[in-house]
């Protein structure tokens, strides 16, 4: 303990011998050396912001205010210090060194004592307090050495729905947490408990039908089938059955009963353009051709073309653009799950590790559609200017916002920010959310 204080000692005579020379020596006189000076850095930064517009990092709206900011700027300093002035020289500071060396030592040690950790100063502690944390390390890590928070929750969610075997809600989160993981067995067996619940809801019936057809590699059911009619009887408009009705038809050979499920949904997804071309190729391949406009259809559909909604998907598909790209996976505790509404919004983003507060890119979801899986690329940047392909290391968040506003207020739910190489990003950044804003 006193080679410890030793050394503070001596560290803080140190930073007193830095501070010395400074303090007592006097300060000269301004010349007209500054105004060349302030010019000279003038001229380097407006050549800076030519080169950032030529390169289209700036429009012209930005180049002209940033050149006009700097020329108010380089005018305000020029006049601090007409021709023929020049301000006296100061004094030196005789009162600042033993003033400095009081307060240093007045203020470091109690803070220090108040907030720092003097018991680990025994060796004894330090050594007590380093297994603990390694046995905790341990403990929290796989036998490969790296954490998995995602199958952990896992296991904890699966545990608590035991304990808790009529929560569906939780269920259908379990069923689309193996979704996400291509556990299609385990999201079956998740998703027939909320059948089992609930089964006069839509959403379920469809789910459990389409893990069905995963985890059969693409072959849809008799039962599959069965679900699909009954989700059909609920919303005759479904796009998610229609579509899979056509394939099981498709399958058994019935080309007409299959171009009459997808001729129906195509109008469905005008909202979708990538979807119903990939729809039209089915139709065309199946020997019909895809009605041109909704007029060509029934009443019918037409009115239902206009109303109806399919469920959101649980992904972000990746954005055609060039640069980085960081997948991102994102998951809710189970122990927020009963605080946290399906229409509650979820805000995956990225923001530099030191530079503008302003997010380089933002994904915007429903708590409904976690566990997500989405991929940020400079496609989401908010300014030209502030793209991930900017900076060099990016913060990665996500939080579940209750108010739907991107400013963190009290009663959200965030996750620990991960630190990502733009240049190099892992295969994904897992985030788990598992924090209320007090």
């Amino acid at each position: 303990m006193t080679l410890f204080w030793i050394i503070t000692a001596g560290m803080i005579l140190a930073a007193l011998a830095l501070l010395a020379p400074t303090l007592l020596r006097k300060l000269p006189t301004r010349s007209d050396t500054t105004e060349q000076l302030n010019v000279a850095i003038a001229r380097e930064r407006l050549a800076e912001l030519v080169k950032q517009r030529e390169a289209g990092d700036l429009s012209d709206e930005e180049f002209t205010q940033a050149r006009h900011d700097l020329e108010l700027a380089l005018a305000e300093d020029l006049g601090e210090n007409t021709p023929g002035e020049s301000p006296p020289a100061a004094g030196g500071g005789r009162w600042a060194l033993p003033v400095a060396t009081l307060l240093i030592v007045l203020t470091t040690v109690p803070v220090y004592l108040h907030i720092g950790a003097p018991e680990l100063i025994d060796p004894q502690a330090s050594i007590a307090q380093a297994d603990s944390a390694h046995a905790q390390i341990a403990s929290a890590h796989n036998e490969s050495g790296e954490a998995p928070p995602i199958g952990e929750l896992v296991k904890q969610l699966r545990a608590r729905m035991e304990a808790d075997p009529t929560n569906a809600e939780g269920w259908f989160l379990l069923g689309r947490t193996y979704m996400s993981l291509r556990q299609f067995t385990d999201a079956v067996s998740a998703f027939e408990r909320v059948v089992e619940l609930v089964p006069e809801e839509l959403t379920p019936l469809l789910a459990l039908a389409d893990a069905m057809a995963m985890r059969d590699e693409g072959q849809i059911s008799t039962r599959a089938v069965e679900l699909l009619e009954r989700a059909r009887s609920i919303d005759p408009n479904s796009i998610s059955a229609l579509w899979l009705l056509g394939m099981a038809a498709a399958d058994r050979g019935d080309m007409a009963q299959a171009l009459e499920h997808w001729e129906r949904a195509y109008p469905l997804l005008g909202e979708r353009p990538e979807m119903q071309k990939e729809l039209a190729g089915l139709i065309r391949r199946a020997g019909g051709e895809p009605p041109q406009t909704a007029a060509d259809l029934p009443s019918i559909i037409r009115s239902a073309a206009v109303a109806a909604r399919s469920t959101p998907p649980t992904t972000d598909a990746a954005p055609a653009a060039e640069g980085p790209a960081i997948v991102v996976e994102v998951a809710l505790t189970p122990a927020l799950m009963e605080r946290v509404a399906e229409t509650d919004t979820v805000f995956v983003l990225a923001r530099a590790e030191s530079g503008p507060p302003m997010p380089l890119a933002v994904a915007r979801h429903q708590a409904g559609e976690l566990p997500l899986r989405i991929t940020l690329t400079d496609a989401m940047a908010m300014m030209p200017a502030l793209k991930l392909s900017s900076f060099e290391r990016v913060k990665v968040s996500a939080k579940v916002s209750k108010s739907g506003q991107p400013r963190t207020q009290p009663g959200d739910m965030v996750a620990g920010d991960r630190l990502v190489e733009t240049g190099n990003p892992p295969d994904s950044v897992q985030l788990v959310i598992d924090r209320v804003v007090e």
